[in-house]
C-alpha cells in the first residue's frame, strides 16, 4: 500500500490567525531528588507534565511583519524554572535542589526538518517578550553543549537554586514537526573539588508544532497510523469555540480526486494524537485540515 501525506493550501491562514491569542506559561521546574548535596536534579515528577512522556505539544505562532519573528515560527509559552529554597522566593518549595545550587537546561538535541535551525531569544527583562535572536542550531542537532540559565542567583555557596523568568522564546524557521531533548545541569562550583553540588537530570524531551502538520505515517499488517498534533485555542480565548481537526484520504491525486474523512474528529487539546486507519486501497494520500478549511 503506497502512503503519502498532502498539504492542504489553506492550512497557513488557520494556524497564523492563532498568533493573536495571549500565551499561556507551561512552566517546566527543576527539582532534586533531595535537598541535600549531592542529590539528583529532575524534571519535577509534582508538576504539570509538558515532555513527550504526556504527549504535549508545544504549538509554534508564524512570526508576522507586526512582530520581531517574520521568518521564523516561534512560542513563549515554555518557561524553565527552578523551585525555590527559600522565604525570600516564595519558598521553601517540596524538592528543591539544594542551596548552592545555580541549574542550567541544557539542549542536548533537536529533530526535524533537515536544514531548518531550532533558536533561542533570551529576554532582556522578565516579563517582556525577547526580540532578538540569541543563538540558533542546524536541524537535526546533537551532542549539544548549548546551555540557558533557569537559576538567577549570584551562583554563590549557599544560594538560592530559584529561578523563574518570563520572555524567552523558542524559535525554528521551517514548518514541520520537531522534539528537542534538553537537561538540568548544576554549573556552579560549590561542591566537592570546585565542582557542582547537585548531579545532572535524566534527559527529558519536548514536542513543537510549526504550522499545520501531519507528524508520521506509519504503517501495520492491516492498518495505518497516522499522528498529527492538534494545536488548541484554550483555555487561552475563551471567546471563541474549539479547533476541530479532521484526517482525511483520497487513493489518488489530482483535480478528480476524492477526499473523504476518516477516523473521528479531533478537538485541540495541544496533544499529539495517532489514527488507526483500515488498508482499504492500494494507495493511500493524507491530508489534515481544521474547521472545513
Amino acid at each position: 500500500m503506497k502512503l503519502s501525506l498532502v498539504p492542504k493550501t489553506s492550512l497557513m491562514l488557520t494556524v497564523t490567525a492563532i498568533c493573536l491569542r495571549v500565551h499561556a506559561h507551561d512552566h517546566m521546574p527543576a527539582a532534586a531528588t533531595s535537598s541535600d548535596p549531592g542529590a539528583t536534579l529532575e524534571y519535577d515528577p509534582a508538576a504539570t507534565d509538558f515532555t513527550t512522556n504526556s504527549g504535549f505539544v508545544f504549538s509554534m505562532t508564524a512570526g508576522t511583519t507586526n512582530d520581531p519573528y517574520l521568518g521564523y515560527y516561534y512560542t513563549s509559552d515554555q518557561v524553565f524554572i527552578a523551585l525555590a529554597a527559600t522565604a525570600n522566593n516564595g519558598g521553601p518549595e517540596i524538592g528543591h535542589a539544594a542551596p548552592g545550587t545555580f541549574v542550567q537546561v541544557k539542549l542536548l538535541s533537536v529533530e526535524g526538518p533537515a536544514g531548518a535551525n531550532f533558536g533561542f531569544w533570551e529576554t532582556a527583562q522578565d516579563g517582556v517578550d525577547a526580540t532578538n535572536l540569541t543563538w540558533s542550531v542546524p536541524v537535526p542537532y546533537h551532542n549539544g553543549t548549548n546551555l540557558i540559565f533557569v537559576s538567577q542567583s549570584d551562583s554563590s555557596p549557599g544560594s538560592d537554586p530559584y529561578g523563574h523568568l518570563h520572555g524567552r522564546i523558542y524559535s525554528v524557521d521551517q514548518p514541520g514537526f520537531y522534539t528537542a531533548t534538553w537537561q538540568f545541569v548544576d554549573t556552579s562550583t560549590n561542591g566537592p573539588g570546585g565542582g557542582p553540588v547537585d548531579l545532572p537530570s535524566a534527559p527529558f524531551s519536548t514536542y513543537y508544532q510549526a504550522d499545520l502538520t501531519i507528524a508520521g505515517i506509519h504503517p501495520s499488517t492491516n492498518s495505518v497510523n497516522v499522528i498529527f498534533a492538534a494545536p488548541s485555542n484554550q483555555p487561552d480565548d475563551l471567546s471563541t469555540p474549539p479547533t476541530n481537526y479532521t484526517l482525511e484520504s483520497s487513493p489518488s491525486l489530482g483535480a478528480d480526486a476524492v477526499w473523504s474523512q476518516v477516523g473521528d474528529v479531533i478537538v485541540g487539546d495541544d496533544t499529539l494524537h495517532s489514527l488507526s486507519i483500515p488498508k482499504t486501497n492500494s494507495a493511500a494520500f493524507f491530508r489534515l485540515g481544521s474547521d472545513g478549511n
